[in-house]
């Protein structure tokens, strides 16, 4: 029986520290993030907008979750993204609520080079999650995705990020980190949010 004091953030990211369970995160909890509500809509809608201005055909979604922006970038472009996790247990989840969509278990971390076929490679909120390989993903990125589009939609914290702050904290910073040319950037928030969505878009060269 799960802790009922834990949240679904104690088996991703907690005092400042990576723990990185998914597959037990989407077991305890049916829906992390509030997936099915589509958070961050300014960043998600944002980057449905650098899909369609730069006439991107098709799409490799990388930390898909439970499969809702894939749907909402299928409703919106008719591109059925190939949408990708590392947890198996959210991947089986995705396949029972949308079985029209096409969902795979992969570690990009190993695997990312067989999907360079697609035009464009979506980062989804996954930032956060693999700095410390991000490095050697930009590499893999360079080597086999070279002419390709890298977008990437991500939040930022309002004064309270404690993990990954030698990396980046705010999206310019991040903008710098990227090897790849930048073509276009968003970020939006409201008063009363503690974080700041953003959504940028490089070509990879």
């Amino acid at each position: 029986m799960r802790d009922k004091e834990k949240t679904y953030h104690d088996y991703v990211i907690k005092d400042g520290k990576f723990i990185g369970k998914f597959n037990e995160m989407y077991t305890e909890f049916d829906d992390p993030w509030t997936q099915s509500n589509q958070p961050n809509k300014y960043s998600r809608m944002a980057g449905i907008m650098h899909i369609k201005n730069f006439n991107i055909k098709s799409i490799l979604e990388c930390g898909c979750g439970l499969g809702y922006y894939a749907d909402w970038v299928k409703r919106e472009t008719q591109i059925t993204p190939k949408s990708i996790d590392i947890s198996s247990v959210a991947i089986e989840k995705a396949r029972k609520l949308f079985p029209n969509l096409d969902f795979e278990i992969v570690n990009i971390s190993t695997e990312l080079s067989r999907f360079n076929n697609y035009d464009c490679v979506i980062f989804s909120e996954i930032i956060w999650y693999i700095l410390p390989n991000l490095i050697d993903i930009f590499k893999i990125l360079e080597k086999d995705f070279k002419g390709k589009y890298l977008l990437v939609n991500q939040v930022f914290y309002k004064g309270t990020q404690k993990y990954g702050t030698e990396y980046f904290t705010n999206l310019n910073e991040f903008i710098n980190y990227v090897p790849f040319t930048l073509l276009g950037q968003c970020e939006a928030t409201t008063i009363n949010d503690s974080t700041i969505e953003t959504s940028t878009i490089f070509k990879i060269q």
